[in-house]
């Protein structure tokens, strides 16, 4: 159906499809799965002709697969011929980019000035296949991508609009939440640095169905006594934190959508600090059953921002240190921030003093790896 003949979805319908992206994106599904439903619910009220969509390697800021793409897009032939000879020389509006420079959405048109031919993968990919305006998003946490997000539209039909844009931007925070859960989930039982990773099943009423993996563990870290009750009283406050958090992002709104992502970093008893998500489980008939909790020990990135808050780093030298981290030499860092060099050094020195440490690498060890407080690892000593 041609998208000039169709009237922009009412507010009913937008508010009715975001309820349905957010109960998919906090529900177990499979990675391919939950991205596959979430598109056909958003063409509702972003109308587009071909669509593709993948999970993002957190670390690298890749695409990790596995792809979702519907036919218009062509063959796993024509994705492969995408990424060995366009992916990587086309740098309008690239996931990496746009995370690097806190986009969640970007539209070709936007990316160049209004020259569609401008882009490789336009001239290259989509245009042969009859397609014209396009529209990316990608899923990023705290500057970490989770999955990308690309729809295109026939050639000859408008762009996307600034309220389909809007509606999109609504939609992306539920879809990172429920990418970083189900990474989680997919690990569960294994080990994260030689510790396993715990699932904690409650049903409806808030009794305990399932404790797998080290779940016992993470929650004795959590201050629960043991053992633990089956009605789930003596569980931690963590856990019904989480829970009120899972009801309050499924709960309809009105005006302004408030975005209340179930997920949590908790310091244990011993100092160490707990990555907590919830996410729901349906029965056979869809209705709302069963409450998942993921318990793992908070990774490298995440202590890294924990550690920074937690030594009172000012603004500008919470960006600093950021940067260091993500390996930025002194030169890299002054022109990412317009600050001259001898102020990059100048805050460098203040936050050595801050954390306790003479060096970068010793910078990258406290702020990085250690998931114990400032008070139990900074030194005495300090720079000279």
């Amino acid at each position: 159906m041609s998208i000039g003949a169709q009237t922009m979805a009412n507010g009913l319908v937008r508010e009715r499809v975001l309820a349905g992206i957010k109960r998919v994106a906090h529900t177990q599904r499979a990675p391919e799965e939950l991205l596959r439903e979430t598109v056909g619910l958003l063409r509702e009220v972003v109308p587009f002709e071909g669509y593709a969509t993948s999970m993002i390697d957190p670390l690298s800021g890749l695409p990790a697969g596995p792809m979702v793409f519907n036919k218009e897009m062509g063959s796993r032939e024509d994705a492969r011929f995408f990424f060995e000879y366009i992916y990587f020389e086309d740098d309008v509006n690239e996931y990496g980019w746009m995370a690097r420079n806190g986009l969640t959405t970007a539209r070709l048109s936007d990316g160049t000035e209004g020259r569609l031919e401008r882009s490789l993968r336009h001239r290259e990919f989509n245009q042969p296949r009859g397609f014209g305006y396009e529209i990316r998003a990608v899923m990023a946490k705290d500057g970490e991508s989770w999955g990308g997000l690309c729809l295109v539209r026939e050639e000859g039909d408008p762009d996307f609009s600034g309220k389909e844009v809007t509606f999109i931007e609504r939609v992306l925070p539920h879809l990172t939440a429920g990418l970083r859960v189900a990474a989680l989930r997919s690990e569960a039982g294994r080990t994260s640095g030689g510790e396993p990773i715990g699932v904690l099943v409650l049903d409806h009423r808030g009794r305990v169905v399932q404790r797998a993996g080290g779940m016992d563990r993470w929650l004795e870290e959590l201050g629960m006594p043991q053992p633990c009750r089956e009605d789930g009283s003596n569980l931690p406050e963590a856990v019904w934190i989480l829970t009120g958090m899972l009801r309050r992002t499924l709960a309809p709104r009105t005006g302004e959508d408030e975005v209340t992502i179930p997920h949590l970093h908790v310091r244990g008893r011993s100092g160490r600090w707990i990555s907590l998500q919830a996410s729901i489980g349906e029965d056979q008939d869809g209705a709302v059953a069963q409450t998942v909790v993921v318990a793992a020990p908070s990774g490298p990135r995440e202590l890294s921002r924990i550690n920074v808050a937690a030594y009172g780093l000012s603004g500008r030298e919470r960006e600093i240190a950021n940067l260091v981290l993500r390996a930025y030499s002194t030169r890299q860092i002054s022109r990412a921030l317009y600050i001259s060099e001898s102020t990059v050094q100048g805050h460098l020195s203040h936050i050595f003093e801050k954390v306790g440490v003479r060096s970068r690498r010793e910078l990258l060890k406290r702020l990085f790896f250690s998931s114990f407080p400032p008070e139990e690892n900074a030194s005495p000593t300090r720079p000279p």
